[in-house]
């Protein structure tokens, strides 16, 4: 097995035993990581307009969509409102960022993101 392959089954395992709060934590940091890699190459007018960017994007935009998707609204009353909202302000702003190709909206994204992510990190413990 190639080291790739066990990164790869690690990650997976971790995934399919993390409880429903961990999940989240992961979603945020993996969120984080791919805003960080577009904000990156937004930055730089020669990989602004490359597939990697786009890709980085293209995953952080289905990260927070399912984050938002997975909200239960009946249960989380205002909470899960605010959320949404945070949620489609994020959204919105990593598709200005998409159209314009420039990493501002990527930036007003990943506060939001780390934000709730150091909220999700007072709540739980690894």
């Amino acid at each position: 097995m190639s080291y790739a392959q066990a990164a790869a089954t690690y990650q997976r395992n971790a995934v399919l035993t993390a409880s429903p709060e961990k999940l989240v934590k992961m979603l945020y940091e993996g969120a984080i990581k791919q805003l960080e890699k577009s904000r990156i190459g937004l930055d730089d007018s020669k990989t602004a307009r490359s597939p990697e960017v786009g890709q980085a994007l293209s995953r952080a935009i289905g990260i927070i969509g399912e984050l938002r998707a997975s909200l239960d609204h009946a249960a989380g009353g205002d909470i899960a409102q605010n959320l949404d909202r945070l949620y489609e302000y994020s959204l919105d702003q990593l598709s200005q960022s998409n159209l314009t190709r420039t990493p501002v909206g990527v930036t007003n994204a990943l506060q939001v993101m780390r934000t709730l992510k150091e909220g999700w990190d007072g709540i739980i413990t690894n």
